[in-house]
């Protein structure tokens, strides 16, 4: 571990020890530093924090753990399920297991799949996990997006198979090498992003009677773009099959936030770049689905109150909040609208 002030912590890093200002815990042990954790500490004037370094992951000294992104917020599902997909996706991502046997596979991908099928007012208060875990948590998040997004597009049953294994082994590649980039879409020349690709295709190719071509294609070029700008193959458009298009969603938004950014940011940047990485229809359905203002986006009203969205309401750009505890819809009805989004800490 290692003494960090405060104007050299980024998000991402990994508190060493608990963090208190008098006899008020600030920051707990093992908690993943966001943005408003940084603000609250530099507002609190703390100067100095222990934090994990390198040595520390690669020894195995900390102790992993899932982390609810929005603490006052309800989780997009129970805590202990949640740990139990996550206990079933060590075995998933164990290539040697999974030529054996799928099982964890099949039942892991059902169990989400029931889950989140034609579930309605998504609260997408997702979780995380860090060190060699965080790829477990992010392929789990990956596959409930690509979830609600094919159920909003009435997909058959049959569609919904290679979507969401696709989706849970996208990333399987970063375990094989044991490192991982986490946000992925904006630099393709990386040697890393572009090695997970190949590792995962030079595994699962192997297994491909047990998972099905379509899989394997589909992890294969899960970084190909809409423009045709994308990794090795350079396909463009319809070209580039669908369960690729929608998981790509999913991907870009989970780890984007799992970067250090705001959801409301993730949601922006998937509109930023519908076009261009991304499929434009599948970027407007999930705009459908969790509006402009994400669940967690901290804003300011127009009465001149802080509050937090929970969900998307009536329309993309009036979401449903909660002020000082109070559940409230903004909109006609109540006169309430959204002045500004704030920064986490503000």
């Amino acid at each position: 571990m290692k003494r960090v002030p405060f104007y050299e912590l980024k998000a991402g890093q990994v508190v060493a020890e608990n963090v208190y200002k008098g006899s008020t815990l600030l920051i707990s042990k093992g908690t993943v530093l966001k943005v408003r954790d940084i603000e609250r500490l530099k507002n609190y004037g703390i100067r100095i924090v222990m934090v994990y370094d390198e040595n520390d992951f690669i020894e195995k000294k900390i102790e992993e753990k899932i982390t609810i992104q929005f603490d006052d917020i309800p989780p997009v599902v129970e805590e202990e399920k949640y740990t139990q997909w996550h206990q079933q996706f060590e075995f998933v991502k164990n290539i040697t297991h999974l030529k054996e046997d799928t099982t964890e596979l099949d039942n892991l991908s059902e169990d989400i799949y029931k889950r989140f099928l034609k579930k309605e007012d998504v609260v997408l208060n997702l979780f995380h996990s860090i060190g060699d875990e965080s790829l477990n948590a992010h392929s789990i998040n990956t596959a409930i997006i690509s979830t609600i997004i094919a159920s909003k597009m009435n997909m058959p049953d049959v569609f919904f198979n290679p979507l969401l294994k696709a989706s849970l082994l996208h990333d399987i590649g970063y375990s094989l090498l044991g490192k991982r980039v986490i946000f992925d879409y904006l630099d393709l020349q990386d040697v890393t992003v572009r090695s997970h690709i190949v590792s995962a295709y030079e595994a699962l190719k192997n297994i491909e009677k047990n998972i099905s071509k379509e899989i394997v294609d589909a992890v294969s070029t899960h970084h190909e773009r809409f423009d045709g700008n994308g990794i090795f193959m350079r396909l463009k458009e319809n070209s580039i099959s669908p369960v690729v298009r929608v998981l790509q969603i999913g991907d870009a938004y989970d780890s984007y936030i799992e970067s250090g950014h705001s959801s409301y940011e993730a949601m922006s940047f998937l509109l930023r770049y519908s076009g261009l990485i991304f499929d434009p229809y599948y970027v407007s359905l999930f705009f459908s689905i969790v509006g402009l203002y994400p669940t967690g986006t901290i804003v300011l009203l127009n009465n001149g109150k802080k509050a937090v969205v929970l969900k998307k309401g009536k329309t993309s750009t009036f979401p449903i909040v909660q002020i000082d505890g109070e559940i409230v819809e903004t909109g006609i009805e109540t006169g309430l609208y959204i002045k500004e989004v704030l920064k986490e800490g503000e």
